[in-house]
């Protein structure tokens, strides 16, 4: 049976900020909690995905303390890329919710946690921002009002599907054999690497994608890839292995 919620008051940043932040509750799908962190931004200013680009700051939503608490999962929607003074940024404007799932130790008791989160938030400038929220899920009289938000903001996390059908590293630059045209794919590696736009051959079904950083095609024999793919505002996501 699910258990519905309860959710304290959040924090969320001052009026003259370019930004305002909280914490939102959801419903109970049996197994875990839903809840997010929504980010509103004014217009021309952005926020960053998990891996932010070239530059700027990736989220990081942490547990300060918690009581019945076994997991605590962060859900991150497909991202845009954006140029600006700094290189390539991958992220968001205008809004963005980034999906949590809390999962209780005992689904009879109280889940009592307090999260804090740090994220950047930039125009020309890069400002860090912060904020920190007691939530707690228990019993309560009908299903919380930011719930239908939190699905529509989980519906846009990528997920598992093929993308590239072959691979390989040519000097230094990762190509792809694609399952299917995309908009636009993102590639996360080893922090000391960034793989860039990537540079479609629509005619012969590649993307060619420049890895800035690389000395030796070697560096990268074994190790993990983690693709994700706009797929017409879809995203798609596929782990590979190099050779």
């Amino acid at each position: 049976m699910a258990l519905p919620i309860m959710a304290k008051m959040v924090t969320k940043a001052s009026a003259a900020a370019p930004w305002q932040a909280r914490f939102v509750s959801g419903s109970f799908d049996g197994e875990v909690y839903q809840a997010g962190l929504l980010v509103t931004l004014e217009q021309g200013w952005k926020t960053y995905w998990r891996n932010p680009g070239e530059s700027g700051i990736p989220p990081q939503i942490t547990t300060v303390s918690a009581e019945n608490l076994a997991e605590l999962t962060t859900d991150y929607p497909l991202p845009k890329r954006y140029s600006d003074e700094s290189g390539e940024a991958i992220g968001y404007h205008d809004e963005v919710l980034f999906p949590l799932r809390l999962k209780p130790k005992d689904f009879s008791k109280p889940l009592k946690i307090k999260l804090e989160a740090f994220f950047g938030v930039c125009q020309q400038v890069c400002t860090p921002a912060k904020i920190a929220n007691d939530l707690e899920f228990g019993p309560s009289s009908g299903p919380m009002p930011d719930a239908a938000l939190i699905a529509t903001w989980q519906a846009r996390v990528p997920k598992p599907a093929p993308i590239a059908t072959g691979f390989k590293l040519s000097e230094k630059f990762l190509v792809l054999d694609l399952a299917k045209p995309f908009v636009d794919i993102f590639v996360e590696g080893p922090d000391r690497y960034y793989f860039t736009k990537p540079d479609f051959e629509r005619a012969h079904g590649k993307a060619w994608i420049a890895i800035k950083g690389l000395k030796d095609a070697h560096d990268l024999s074994g190790i993990k890839l983690r693709l994700t793919a706009d797929d017409q505002a879809q995203g798609l996501e596929q782990e590979i292995v190099l050779a």
